[in-house]
């Protein structure tokens, strides 16, 4: 079952279902609607295939077959075929319920305790409010024990040869053959992974976690006359593409570093401890912007 918003000026289409994802985002033009993300299908049940989803209680991946926190060993299951690690938690591979929704706005909930420590009641609200998309992701824990909580959205969009991005920051983490950060090194002037001026996605494979970030970002199809703006109230985001070839791209803005359980500092790597009944959020917002 899909949810679908429309203000006049943008529309969302959800599936509650499969993880609570958004399939479509579109801008209305007088040409029929035009794509802000990779558009999904409503009968996908992959979320990898549709156009967003939520990361909750973690992002991206977690090393060592689980973690340890407060002195008491977590094990975590792979969660997807081919992947050799968890990864993104559990949120966006579950049926999220509708609590509430009208035509520019849809509430959802989740009540999940299937991986200890994470014992948790989410809501994920999406807005359309003008030229915007805002997203809030909210997480409650309901354990006894206090675990670290992260998040992050999982956005997808078209790749072309002209598309742009423009999201400073200061530094990225070098990673291994398994996506794990290795070192951080401080990005250079000019060179490829530098977006601080706007520049084109790398040719190579790019997943790779970048710190210092301002929250503002601007996305640019200058061959569709698109431009996106994206701010978030976090200081890191993910970039995601196999190469030049392919015909996506990820954009994540995060709360947390790759894999910050086994950090030296977890909390000051973005994780954040909470103790029954304390709660973490983010919010997101997709602006589109005149070309």
């Amino acid at each position: 079952m899909t949810i679908t918003l429309d203000n006049g000026t943008l529309r969302l289409t959800v599936n509650p279902d499969v993880g609570g994802a958004v399939v479509r985002f579109d801008r209305l033009t007088e040409r029929g609607p035009e794509p802000l993300m990779r558009p999904g299908s409503a009968g996908e049940h992959d979320p990898n295939r549709l156009a967003m989803y939520p990361l909750v209680p973690w992002s991206n991946r977690i090393g060592g077959g689980g973690f340890s926190w407060r002195g008491q060993h977590y094990s975590l299951a792979t969660n997807l075929p081919g992947e050799p690690l968890p990864i993104h938690g559990d949120g966006w591979q579950r049926a999220w319920q509708v609590e509430e929704c009208d035509d520019t706005r849809l509430l959802l909930a989740l009540r999940s305790r299937e991986q200890p420590p994470f014992d948790y009641r989410a809501v994920l609200t999406y807005r359309l409010a003008g030229d915007t998309l805002e997203v809030t992701l909210a997480v409650t824990h309901l354990g006894e024990a206090p675990a670290p909580y992260g998040l992050g959205l999982h956005p997808w969009f078209p790749r072309s040869a002209e598309v742009r991005v423009d999201a400073a920051a200061e530094g990225v983490w070098e990673v291994d053959a398994d996506q794990l950060p290795t070192e951080w090194r401080r990005l250079s002037a000019g060179e490829a992974w530098d977006f601080s001026r706007g520049a084109a996605l790398p040719e190579r494979k790019i997943d790779n976690l970048f710190t210092g970030w301002s929250g503002q970002a601007v996305l640019r199809w200058p061959e569709r006359g698109v431009t996106l703006g994206v701010s978030a109230d976090t200081s890191r985001y993910l970039v995601f593409s196999p190469g030049l070839h392919a015909d996506f791209f990820c954009f994540e803005p995060v709360s947390h570093e790759v894999d910050a359980h086994h950090g030296v500092d977890p909390q000051r790597q973005g994780l954040l401890e909470l103790g029954t009944g304390e709660c973490h959020s983010m919010r997101c917002r997709f602006r589109c912007l005149l070309s």
